[in-house]
């Protein structure tokens, strides 16, 4: 049992917590996390946190973990974790064990459905990070190559998370990396870097989509910058599927939440011949999403918790207020052999039995709502022409698709 008045002595002055053994892919930069600079209730404190994402977020069974855990969602080492932290005062000895223990906190409040708390300890990761000043290059200069290496990956690892919790949840940004940043450097265990590096570079292209880069947003800037999210590749070195799955159901998701921030910008059409163009660009992410979720087994897309399930919940929201909106241009998809009522059925079926979330019910039900529409509806064409001998093909923005996928 763990004694709750006094923390385990987990580490000496070289110690390293190393983390179970399929964590390391999920949080690739982080698979060796050093105490060195750390007291013991620090690292008690941070083992806590790490310990309960691993319970809730793997969702161990009893024979892979100890009884005492069986059911649980994590919130016993979460409390655990945050009463050491108090103990320590922590908000007045930022480091990198309190910026993590911060950080795992952040993952283990939002997968229980705490998404504000989860907010403020992403937040506090952030605001620890900047004065610890892991956000500028001058950081940097003198430290042992490891050291650096080590703070690099997390400050990564914190500019991926907040862009992609901030995104989902229409949050505030506050983290900006110095632009002369060294570079991440693979170390001892390539494919795990590897991966996380071109998750880190997709993250980062998908930042300028979406911030701009001074120059107008037109038509050609959208195109542009589809392009980029599209070529960004995880690269020929070897990675695990949960590396893989994250990063191409990622990459859709990105593409679909630039396509809904271009309509308030550009004006969109039927037959575009950029596809990130296209009025139906959303069917095409959606049939990438179905293939890809096929190719990996269930366990390995929901170990990714209440992020991914969120990204798949978008894609599949996106298709449906389409189809909605905008019913007689896929009459004839629809007869294809697989049609886009058939892969939105698809992303249904696979969010009804997923485990992330505790809204997931609601998702659903509004999900389930709009299919029930979908297939009850007769079949309507959208008053966007105001002009009569105007080119029914032009390029236009239909205002009802906006206040939908607002």
């Amino acid at each position: 049992m763990i004694n709750r008045k006094s923390p385990i002595p987990i580490s000496d002055g070289d110690a390293t917590y190393q983390h179970p053994s399929v964590q390391p892919h999920i949080y690739p930069g982080l698979n060796r996390i050093p105490f060195a600079d750390s007291t013991d209730i620090e690292a008690y404190a941070l083992a806590a946190a790490v310990s309960a994402v691993t319970v809730a977020q793997l969702k161990l069974s009893s024979d892979e973990t100890f009884s005492h855990f069986e059911g649980d969602d994590g919130a016993f080492m979460a409390a655990e974790a945050s009463r050491a932290r108090n103990e320590m005062d922590h908000l007045e000895h930022p480091s990198i064990s309190v910026l993590l223990s911060s950080f795992f906190l952040h993952v283990s409040s939002a997968n229980r459905g705490y998404i504000r708390k989860g907010a403020m300890l992403l937040r506090e990761a952030v605001t620890f990070a900047q004065m610890l000043g892991l956000d500028k290059a001058l950081h940097y200069s003198g430290l042992p190559k490891l050291e650096a290496q080590l703070h690099l990956r997390v400050i990564w690892l914190l500019f991926v998370t907040e862009r992609g919790h901030t995104t989902r949840f229409d949050f505030p940004r506050i983290l900006q990396l110095d632009p002369e940043l060294p570079e991440l450097e693979v170390d001892e265990n390539p494919p795990i870097l590897f991966a996380f590096i071109s998750l880190s570079k997709l993250f980062q292209s998908f930042a300028r989509a979406m911030d701009g880069d001074g120059t107008s947003q037109t038509q050609e800037y959208f195109a542009f910058m589809h392009d980029r999210l599209r070529e960004v590749s995880q690269g020929p070195h070897s990675s695990t599927d949960l590396q893989k799955a994250d990063f191409l159901l990622t990459q859709q998701w990105m593409r679909v939440v630039l396509w809904k921030t271009s309509m308030y910008y550009i004006n969109l059409s039927s037959d575009a011949t950029d596809e990130g163009l296209s009025i139906c660009f959303p069917d095409r992410i959606a049939r990438n999403v179905a293939r890809n979720i096929e190719l990996f087994p269930r366990s390995v897309i929901e170990a990714h918790g209440l992020g991914m399930e969120m990204k798949l919940f978008e894609v599949a929201m996106s298709l449906a207020d389409i189809l909605l909106c905008l019913p007689s241009n896929f009459e004839g998809k629809q007869l294809m052999n697989v049609g886009p009522k058939d892969v939105l059925n698809r992303l249904a079926q696979f969010l009804t039995h997923f485990r992330g979330g505790s809204d997931n019910n609601i998702k659903l039900q509004i999900l389930h709502d709009k299919m029930q529409e979908i297939s009850s509806s007769v079949v309507r064409q959208p008053q966007i022409l105001e002009d009569d001998d105007q080119d029914p093909n032009a390029e236009w923005t239909n205002p009802r698709m906006i206040s939908i996928i607002e």
